[in-house]
């Protein structure tokens, strides 16, 4: 099988419905052999009306505890062989004229890519500021060696740091090797932890600005301190451990911040 496309609820039925429809149509389209998974991750909803509108399109799974994002993903990725996986929030949208699944597919083709990423919009057509953190250029790299991110509008494929984790696609070999999502990461800063590893052990994450997928946003994670903070934290703790280095960049991302 070449894609499971893995979908995880936490009470987002009422986007669900829409990400379901587009996401099962994409698949057809690409021509690609799959199959679309979806987790009902503990929350209130009652996805069971669901099934029979379906019928086989969708696989439907539960977890009696919220495993969060990546905990949630972890044990979609379990229930599959197949040679790519796709992480889909319930508040995406694909486009009806466009290959989408495709299109990623063939960009995590390339050996030296593990992960790709389309260009996330809101309903306006407005490119969200967090589809992707830049990898290059001085600001990037201030910003990244902080642990933080660099985001700039772009229209071209490029190579980045990270790809949003509302739509990314990923080679499973590459997801296997890095051991998946990080379950220390509740929610938050998840998927920037695992392309940070997969670019350390010499794969590249790709930005496919071509493809666009529409996203409402802060539905799926809504920054909520209980988790955000902790996940900075973890993050910077795991990831970034010289401190003096850390701190030093830090002012002068700070500095640049300010400056806008």
């Amino acid at each position: 099988m070449d894609l499971a496309v893995q979908i995880v609820n936490f009470n987002t039925k009422a986007h669900l419905v829409r990400c379901l429809e587009s996401v099962v149509a994409a698949l057809s389209r690409s021509g690609l052999s799959g199959r679309v998974l979806v987790l009902e991750n503990g929350s209130d909803d009652d996805l069971r009306d669901l099934v029979p509108a379906f019928g086989e399109a969708v696989e439907w799974h539960e977890s009696a505890v919220n495993l969060g994002f990546g905990g949630g993903q972890n044990r979609l990725a379990h229930v599959t062989r197949s040679r790519y996986l796709c992480f889909v929030n319930p508040d995406v949208v694909m486009p009806g004229d466009a290959d989408v699944l495709g299109t990623l597919v063939r960009a995590c083709s390339d050996p030296d890519v593990a992960v790709a990423g389309p260009m996330l919009v809101g309903s306006d057509g407005t490119p969200q500021r967090w589809d992707h953190g830049e990898l290059h250029g001085m600001r990037a790299r201030i910003s990244n060696g902080a642990a933080e991110a660099y985001w700039r509008e772009r229209h071209d494929r490029a190579d980045v740091a990270w790809v949003s984790g509302a739509c990314m696609m990923i080679d499973r070999d590459s997801f296997t090797q890095a051991d998946g999502f990080d379950e220390r990461y509740f929610l938050y800063k998840e998927e920037e932890d695992l392309c940070l590893r997969i670019r350390r052990a010499g794969k590249r994450v790709r930005y496919e600005p071509a493809v666009r997928v529409s996203h409402i946003g802060s539905v799926v994670a809504e920054r909520r301190p209980e988790h955000f903070r902790p996940s900075i934290d973890h993050y910077v703790q795991k990831n970034f451990p010289h401190r003096w280095r850390r701190w030093a960049l830090r002012v002068l991302y700070l500095g640049w911040a300010r400056r806008g």
